[in-house]
């Protein structure tokens, strides 16, 4: 199978996906069949989903970086992840071949996609393997993570206070070894996953390191457990 030739050096990277979680990689081919997978390379700052066009495949990255953002009601941008190599992305909008995307997707990188067309888990067609219930079970566990992270921004951006927020955001990261939650988005990204100003975020991330809050790192925080302590 063509396809499976073309992402070869990327079978690490699919064999850790939640899609393809408890499926062996000889039966790739099938699934991959059953699922109209197709690979795409995008050159950076390239769209791979527009707003407003039909949006009918989910992916997941293979390598690179990909932004999805969506515009609000004053025509802002509005950051709402970054995908990197192994995440997936668009399946609930996928899922429904959405004839509107209300978001966009933007290489801010050169990447390698898979595309999938999920709406055959859905459809009345056979898989031509043993992993339907599968792939059903763990495009389910995907939509039920995207409820929770969907419910974390929401609470986020229903906070008033620009700390509150900050804080929250932060203690939804998992902290490593030491303590250290390391920031996936550069500064202007976080701001506007937040919903607020660079500038003024910068400015109380600095206040709160001043306080003893927070040590910062680069893109690596570290909270104090007085800052812990004062989290909404």
């Amino acid at each position: 199978m063509r396809i499976l030739s073309d992402c070869k050096e990327f079978l690490p990277v699919l064999s850790g996906t939640n899609l393809l979680i408890n499926i062996p990689e000889d039966h790739y081919p099938s699934v991959f069949r059953y699922l109209k997978a197709s690979i795409r390379r995008y050159e950076k700052e390239e769209f791979i989903q527009r707003l407003g066009e039909p949006l009918l495949y989910s992916g997941i990255v293979l390598d690179g970086l990909i932004e999805g953002s969506f515009i609000n009601e004053n025509y802002n941008k509005i950051n709402m992840n970054h995908f990197s190599a192994g995440s997936s992305f668009a399946e609930a909008l996928a899922c429904m071949q959405t004839p509107h995307s209300p978001i966009q997707l933007k290489a801010l990188t050169d990447c390698t996609v898979i595309l999938f067309d999920l709406h055959q888990i859905l459809s009345d067609s056979d898989c031509p393997c043993t992993h339907q219930q599968t792939l059903s079970k763990n495009l389910i566990r995907i939509l039920a993570n995207q409820n929770v992270f969907s419910n974390l921004k929401l609470r986020i951006v229903s906070q008033k206070a620009l700390r509150d927020r900050i804080l929250m955001y932060l203690s939804s990261l998992a902290p490593d070894s030491e303590g250290w939650l390391h920031i996936p988005f550069s500064q202007t990204a976080l701001a506007e996953f937040l919903g607020v100003n660079r500038s003024a975020m910068s400015r109380e991330l600095g206040h709160m390191q001043d306080e003893g809050l927070l040590s910062v790192d680069g893109r690596s925080i570290k909270l104090t457990l007085a800052a812990s302590s004062s989290q909404p």
